[in-house]
């Protein structure tokens, strides 16, 4: 290895022949070994540096190290770099010879992508896809992992469909609603699946590591600023639009209900999925959007019924 010298060099003897070596990697530690190649211990570069010239590598050097043999796995070294604080860990055979080491930019760039990976994962998943054999599924098992998901969303649409062809009659007195529905829809699913990754984040197996209710408090107080905010912003396009200050409050008013309905809702499917021993990461994304579609629509066309007769 680049970085390995005799434990029984003096310090001046080891940096001679560290310098006289081509080092493509950055250097953390100074591992010792015996006339054998086997590892005795490990230097840190300040003690390297700052030790007497004649001072023997074995001296200065500290034999309780962290070694990984070539059998461990990366999961295994990983958790051992976590736990040890060092910033290398080398790697020894069976018989103990040092075969290289796992440095802390190592660690860190697979933490990293791994963290990306499960972020990545939960994403998919929060909208019903496992994505984990992805690559090895046959288009028929495909179509049946995913289909009974995007059914949900077949009936939830059906049932937003039939909501707004039930006010097909309002929508004809006052058309400019209907063009406001997709920006309503909008934020009633943004803020749910908000609340439902906070959730389902909140724990690998979906179950909150707080209070249910304390997370539905938390989630309601937000939405209720985020919603009047929203709610005010649209009720102002809305009424320089053109629809008036019954259309610029019903704008308001269904905008703030249903952000803070659509956040409920986002942070209570998964607590009710979990209790029935189904799994939230997977099947709360379809549920919490259908019913957050279809509540909006309906108290969108119902509160536009009321303040715009």
């Amino acid at each position: 290895m680049q970085t390995a010298v005799n434990a029984n060099q003096t310090i001046a003897e080891a940096i001679d022949e560290l310098r006289s070596r081509t080092i493509d990697h950055p250097v953390v530690y100074v591992y010792a070994l015996d006339d054998d190649d086997r590892l005795m211990g490990q230097v840190s570069m300040r003690a390297l540096l700052l030790s007497a010239p004649d001072a023997r590598i074995h001296e200065v050097m500290t034999s309780d190290v962290v070694p990984v043999t070539m059998h461990t796995s990366f999961d295994e070294a990983l958790n051992l770099f976590a736990k040890s604080k060092l910033l290398a860990l080398p790697v020894v055979d069976d018989e103990g010879h040092l075969v290289g080491a796992i440095d802390v930019e190592q660690y860190a760039r697979e933490s990293l992508e791994r963290a990306e990976h499960e972020r990545v994962r939960q994403v998919f998943q929060t909208l019903g896809l496992h994505i984990e054999h992805a690559a090895e599924l046959t288009p028929l098992q495909s179509f049946r992992m995913r289909m009974p998901w995007l059914s949900c969303n077949i009936v939830g649409g059906i049932l937003c469909a039939l909501i707004a062809w039930r006010f097909e009659h309002l929508l004809q007195t006052v058309v400019l609603l209907a063009f406001f529905l997709p920006l309503v829809l909008t934020l009633s699913e943004s803020i749910a699946m908000q609340a439902l990754t906070l959730t389902v984040g909140s724990s690998p197996d979906g179950e909150p590591t707080k209070s249910p209710w304390r997370i539905l408090r938390t989630e309601a107080v937000t939405a209720t600023l985020l919603g009047v905010v929203s709610g005010v912003v649209v009720g102002l396009v809305s009424l320089l639009w053109g629809l008036g200050a019954q259309g610029a409050v019903t704008m308001c008013a269904s905008v703030a209900l249903t952000m803070v309905f659509a956040s409920s809702v986002g942070g209570a499917v998964p607590m009710i999925l979990h209790r029935i021993k189904l799994d939230p990461s997977v099947s709360a994304g379809p549920i919490t959007l259908v019913i957050a579609d279809t509540v909006t629509t309906l108290v969108y066309f119902s509160l536009g019924l009321f303040l715009m007769k």
